[in-house]
């Protein structure tokens, strides 16, 4: 019993360190409560753990190990996005939480690495059960999305004025 009451402690503090927790980190109750409803997840090194495409069906906290997330390009190249690392207190695949579409990148791990997975119904019910829990971890998701789309919008700026200056010839 000791063992798990420590390991469960700990993926509690590993919880809190989670951006996308940072509004209920230090309500007990919600953090026991989204606690509950992780599952441990297990990946092989080379493993896939989300396929570009596929439907998702919830979200992955890093609590071990590394993973490498890929995209397409419309030509079918692979490139690597970013590598992340467990040290770095960090989380993918939190939009599945929101909407049912497919998932926007491949996400494979770099080492035997072990996540904890909320699943889209576990956290809708969560919601229901605690609405000061799930809105703000609903908000934290949309800022998220705020600053991607204000860094895709820069993104596109960037590419049609560079454009612009190759067909005027600069």
């Amino acid at each position: 019993m000791g063992d798990e009451v420590q390991a469960s402690g700990d993926l509690l503090e590993r919880l809190k360190r989670i951006s996308l927790f940072s509004d209920i980190r230090n309500n007990g109750e919600y953090m026991e409560a989204l606690l509950q409803i992780c599952t441990m997840r297990s990946f092989k090194a080379g493993e896939q753990i989300i396929g570009e495409g596929e439907l998702g069906s919830g979200m992955y906290v890093l609590n071990r190990g590394s993973v490498t997330i890929r995209k397409r390009t419309r030509s079918g190249d692979t490139y690597t996005v970013v590598n992340l690392r467990s040290e770095d207190n960090v989380f993918f695949g939190e939009l599945a939480l929101i909407d049912d579409e497919r998932r926007s990148a491949t996400v494979v791990a770099r080492e035997d690495s072990e996540c904890l997975e909320i699943t889209k119904n576990a956290f809708i019910k969560l919601g229901n059960q605690f609405p000061g829990l799930g809105l703000p971890i609903t908000r934290e998701i949309s800022r998220i999305l705020a600053a991607r789309l204000r860094k895709t919008n820069e993104d596109m700026m960037t590419i049609f004025d560079a454009l612009l200056n190759e067909l005027k010839g600069e």
